[in-house]
């Protein structure tokens, strides 16, 4: 007999319209499909040996007419393609994708296996939590349109990545953790209310028929939650056993399925005990702490969204035309390009000055605040940004080959190499589960054996009472009160291990300037040579550096006054400031050009001050210096005092460095350091002594490498945004003495872990024996899971308190 058509599509499971036949063989049996699309992709699927996929698939296809790859002709386009692609070498590309229909470990293993076989793909790598991919491929055999309808064709439609849609994504994610939580908590109000009247009415002879009544209407409220809110647990533990392996959600989505079913049972005989208020409650309360998680994990990102420079015009010198200027995006601009930067403006290409001097501030890439000169033939760097007078740059690099692109792909390598903590819990689970299930098992088989009425009801007292509720929120509760206390006190935590790795910490890395220091010059010391007074000499400063963006000049901005001001300003790059006050004319710079301008008069100065003078005498010598931080000094004694090595690592290549760590008393510093130079300091200091847990102290992106690669790291506040993003956790505030207080912090989380894993352990050990000899009735078993889970919440929030 010819098998019976099906009524859903074996592909995307929808409806088979009746008049459509299209089927095919597969395992034995007929399978039919709802258009030619889906049996296309299916047919795909089979003929290239990957038809594993429709075994271990956690969610249904999309239907193959709602793909569209003619549109994907878009991004072979040059200007497209050069907004997402990056060049790895000579003939391959790289760009991340996009895709929302990548749900499950079975779609992660039919992309990889099927596009990787593609032969212009060098490699693919996809990312389920971010519903994202990587992928790698020969540009000279391939157009990146015909991979990405090979995507479609499989039915995971990919985009090149947009942050707009990958927050448009979030957006829906979130929404659906927030459904899944509401229903959870309704239900179980409600449930809990139809408990007490069932839990009262066995003392006191309740009417069966008022007894099933509440029964079947608990069965209603609970049958939802189970199976929409619960189903990250069940989707968690099928992924898990399909793969052969335990995770905490098997016993959580056994128990949970046994009561179920088991209340279920109880409610159609009418004996027995039911569990519905167990099931609700449990998956309310397991899905608030995860949800908590999820939340802080995207609240973080939201942070600490990376700048690009995909968004900026610049102005182009056409040399075929008169010079003329043509205001282009940065897509237009090739290698060989002259470009003009004017004063303030972001540079966005590496490049070389061909006509003029300017001073370049570099803070976004090195840190440091003090601008460096630059003239005809001195490289320039993307990201930089223009001092005070306006240059021409031939561009040198596309950003795709830019010194901060180099610096994310160094970042990123670093990253390989960064150390792995795994939770506590997990490692206690690993064999915790196994035992659960092995203890349930034998419980059932004895009991069956001898009293086979009392089985049922025994395993799953079993189950519930050592449900390891207490054990999975143990150490993510912990976090999350830490977490929150951090916030409280202007921490952001990127990393969830933050809390767990701070307190091994053994040796403290910091920058110095915007980190140790508030990255803003302040007046150190005033000597006077004339009959000015101190108030008059700092008016007629500031009053010469008013057009300036120097942070010298933002130096004496408190000073300025409009009783004084300052006429015919002209900058010297490099040198100081000239300008004409009541009259006369004087000179405010450094020593090489206050001796250029007062040389008739044989005078001696010092080198490392600043002077004002007019056209007949020196004025005044002026000492600057960047303002250590409030309670630095406090913060390192006492690190010091804990048994913490410091180090001071810093692109400054200026004494200054040594000053600051002779004041600090940090034996170990090193200046004029470049990213790399960081890097290998950190890698030698671990590879000296393996044991020892390196936290990174910094704000500039010099910084980010040392922080992928160091076991903790902070980000200071006004931190560069490469910096930010890569960090463990973000310091909002300037205060150096959170740092201190994280590292307790810390200590005091991992101990309120150790007892709540203590406490939930020893509890299991206490009560399975009892429910094993039949001692505990399942009531009272979930009474019990349920304190127990109580005790653990109770005993983190402890950690909120300051």
């Amino acid at each position: 007999m010819a098998d019976q058509k099906a009524s859903a599509c074996f592909h995307c499971h929808l409806p088979v319209p009746v008049n459509f036949n299209q089927s095919l063989t597969y395992h034995g049996k007929e399978r039919y499909f709802c258009c030619m699309g889906c049996f296309s992709i299916a047919e795909t699927i089979i003929s290239n040996g990957l038809d594993d996929y429709y075994k271990f698939r956690t969610s249904t296809a999309p239907k193959a007419e709602d793909l569209v790859p003619e549109e994907l002709a878009i991004f072979d386009e040059q200007e497209v393609l050069d907004s997402f692609v990056a060049t790895s070498d000579s003939d391959y590309q790289s760009i991340e994708l996009l895709c929302d229909n990548l749900q499950c470990s079975a779609c992660s293993w039919l992309i990889e296996k099927h596009i990787g076989k593609l032969a212009a793909v060098r490699k693919v790598i996809t990312n389920v939590s971010e519903q994202s991919i990587y992928l790698e491929w020969n540009s000279q055999t391939s157009k990146l349109s015909e991979i990405l309808i090979r995507f479609h064709q499989l039915g995971y439609p990919a985009k090149p990545y947009q942050a707009d849609q990958a927050q448009e994504l979030q957006q829906h994610n979130n929404k659906t953790w927030l459904k899944r939580l509401g229903l959870a908590g309704l239900g179980m109000m409600q449930v809990m209310m139809y408990a007490v009247a069932l839990y009262i009415g066995a003392f006191d002879d309740i009417d069966t028929s008022h007894r099933n009544f509440l029964r079947w209407v608990s069965f209603l409220v609970a049958t939802p939650v189970l199976f929409y809110s619960g189903y990250p647990f069940f989707q968690s533990a099928s992924r898990a056993l399909k793969s052969f392996k335990l995770n905490m959600d098997v016993p959580i989505a056994l128990a949970l399925t046994l009561a179920y079913l088991s209340s279920i049972w109880a409610t159609l005989t009418q004996g027995g005990e039911v569990y519905f208020d167990s099931v609700t409650m449990f998956v309310f309360f397991l899905l608030i702490g995860r949800y908590l998680e999820y939340r802080a994990r995207q609240k973080v990102r939201q942070q600490f969204n990376q700048k690009e420079f995909n968004n900026l015009l610049v102005q182009k010198i056409d040399p075929d035309n008169s010079n003329q200027l043509l205001t282009l995006p940065i897509q237009k601009i090739n290698i060989g390009d002259q470009l003009l930067i004017k004063p303030g403006a972001t540079i966005a290409f590496d490049g070389v000055i061909k006509k003029g001097s300017t001073s370049i501030n570099e803070a976004m890439l090195s840190g440091e605040f003090m601008p460096i000169n630059k003239q005809t033939h001195d490289r320039v760097l993307a990201g930089s940004v223009n001092g005070d007078t306006a240059i021409e740059i031939e561009v040198t690099h596309l950003n795709d080959q830019s010194f901060i692109h180099r610096l994310k792909q160094l970042q990123r390598m670093a990253l390989l190499e960064k150390p792995q903590l795994t939770m506590i819990a997990d490692k206690v689970a690993r064999y915790f589960v196994a035992v659960i299930l092995i203890i349930a098992t034998v419980t059932f088989s004895y009991w069956w054996s001898k009293e086979p009425e009392h089985a049922l009801w025994i395993t799953i007292s079993v189950l519930v009472v050592s449900c390891p509720c207490a054990l999975s929120l143990a150490t993510p509760v912990a976090l999350t009160c830490g977490i929150s206390a951090l916030n409280q006190r202007n921490f952001l935590v990127q990393d969830q291990n933050f809390l767990q790795k701070l307190e091994k910490t053994s040796d403290v890395v910091f920058d110095k300037t915007g980190t140790l220091t508030e990255g803003q010059l302040t007046l150190e010391k005033l000597d006077i040579f004339s009959a000015l007074n101190k108030e008059q000499i700092l008016t007629m400063i500031a009053a010469m550096e008013s057009q300036s963006e120097h942070p010298i000049a933002k130096a004496f901005t408190s000073f300025a006054s409009k009783s004084v001001t300052a006429n015919q300003i002209k900058i010297y790059p490099f040198a100081g400031v000239s300008a004409e006050i009541d009259g006369a004319n004087y000179y405010f710079g450094n020593a090489q050009f206050i001796q250029a301008k007062l040389e008739h008069l044989k005078i001696a100065i010092e080198t490392n001050a600043l002077y004002l003078a007019d056209d007949n005498q020196l004025l005044a010598k002026v000492l600057l210096t960047d303002t250590i931080r409030e309670k630095a000094q406090q913060l390192t004694q006492r690190l010091q005092q804990s048994g913490k090595e410091l180090h001071l690592l810093s692109g400054d290549p200026s004494e200054q460095v040594e000053k600051l760590a002779k004041t600090l008393n940090i034996k170990h510093w090193k200046n004029g350091l470049q990213p790399e130079d960081k890097l290998k300091y950190i890698q030698e200091l671990k590879s000296f002594d393996p044991d020892r847990h390196v936290l990174t102290v910094g704000d500039g992106v010099n910084d980010a490498p040392i922080m992928a690669f160091s076991d903790t790291t902070i980000a200071m506040a006004g931190a560069s945004d490469l910096t930010k993003s890569h960090a463990d956790s973000y310091l909002l505030s300037a205060k150096l003495e959170d740092i201190e207080y994280a590292i307790n912090k810390s200590a005091q989380t991992n101990a309120i872990i150790k007892q709540n894993l203590t406490w939930s352990i020893g509890y299991n050990l206490i009560m399975i024996p009892f429910a094993i000899a039949g001692m505990i009735p399942p009531y009272l078993a979930a009474i019990g899971m349920s304190l127990s889970s109580i005790v653990v919440v109770i005993n983190s929030l402890r950690l909120k308190d300051k």
